[in-house]
């Protein structure tokens, strides 16, 4: 007979192991409800099981459960049968909200490159990476109008801590690989004389203007169109370069070279700031950084989260120093580091 001790630890481990086993289930319960509209069909004012499937050509049974998965989640409220939208999903799940954020949550790609984990660490064969300006051009449009809602806030916050608006006004600054220019759109907001230079590939610059045209900026931005990975950002031009979530998708090599590139084209005691997916020193923690480290390998051939420590040593040996990690209220600290 087990030792009530060993008896308790197994009671205790294994109903976490079974539900760490389906701890996918409400990702794909939400991805398949925002795939069949099933929000903006309870936003349209169709509350119950049967109407929600009718309106989205969805079976009756399906349709229930999904929804009843929804509210258990806390996504929505039921009662008496009926649903609604909680506040959270009223603004970022219903198509045509200024916030809606279904486009990235529904990419194809990831639920793809997952699946072939076991398979990638076995072997190494990752998924095709997102690399050539054709590909950008495709993806990253349906990405960064989520991620432009997620990282506004944090983008704000990061203008607060470098003080711009404040003891830094007039700033000329590089917001590299920009995508929705979020990172670039919150430093001109609060440094009223800031001129931002967003750099991307030319199809998605196309959506970046459309994004600092939404927040009145279009006299303070200028565009640099061209592969983060060879374009030429100049010399001695700008007095602060944004990385915002670039560097974890380069890999080592490539963000070591880009590090060298940004720093040529800061002037003197020009600053860098790298936003990105920072585990600790350790690698132990936080969760969400180790696990964004599994997205790149199974998305990208190179990359991978990075710690304070190595970023430390790549912009020291690009010729950054007063390197600092800065916390803004995020799962990882910015990297903030001045041009020697």
């Amino acid at each position: 007979m087990a030792a009530p001790s060993q008896v308790n630890q197994s009671a205790w481990g294994l109903p976490q192991l079974a539900q760490m086993h389906l701890g996918m289930a409400p990702a794909r319960v939400l991805s398949t409800a925002l795939e069949l509209d099933f929000f903006s069909q309870l936003a349209a004012g169709h509350s119950t099981a049967s109407a929600v499937a009718q309106a989205s050509g969805a079976t009756e049974r399906g349709a229930r459960m999904v929804l009843d998965a929804l509210a258990g989640i806390g996504l929505l409220t039921k009662e008496n049968n009926h649903y609604g939208l909680t506040p959270p999903a009223a603004e970022f799940l219903v198509a045509g909200s200024p916030n809606y954020v279904g486009d990235m949550l529904t990419l194809q790609r990831i639920w793809d490159s997952w699946g072939r984990l076991t398979e990638v660490v076995r072997n190494g064969n990752t998924a095709p990476p997102v690399e050539s300006k054709a590909e950008a051009e495709e993806f990253f449009p349906k990405l960064i109008r989520g991620l432009h809602v997620m990282n506004l806030p944090l983008a704000r916050a990061t203008a607060e801590v470098l003080g711009a608006g404040g003891k830094r006004r007039g700033m000329h600054v590089i917001d590299a690989g920009a995508g929705s220019g979020v990172w670039g759109i919150g430093i001109a907001e609060a440094d009223r004389q800031a001129r931002v230079t967003a750099q991307d590939y030319p199809g998605v610059l196309e959506h970046t203007r459309q994004y600092v045209k939404r927040h009145g900026l279009e006299d303070r931005f200028e565009y640099l169109a061209g592969d983060l990975k060879s374009v030429d950002f100049g010399r001695n031009r700008y007095d602060l370069a944004l990385l915002g979530n670039i560097v974890h998708s380069e890999g080592e090599r490539a963000s070591r070279d880009l590090f060298r590139r940004i720093a040529r084209s800061l002037r003197p005691g020009g600053t860098i700031v790298v936003i990105d997916m920072v585990p600790n020193d350790e690698r132990s923690g936080p969760v969400f950084p180790l696990l964004f480290a599994l997205n790149m390998l199974v998305n990208t051939g190179h990359g991978d989260t990075y710690t304070v420590a190595e970023y430390t040593e790549w912009l020291r040996e690009a010729g950054f120093d007063g390197i600092e990690a800065v916390d803004i209220g995020s799962h990882s600290p910015i990297i903030v580091a001045a041009k020697a």
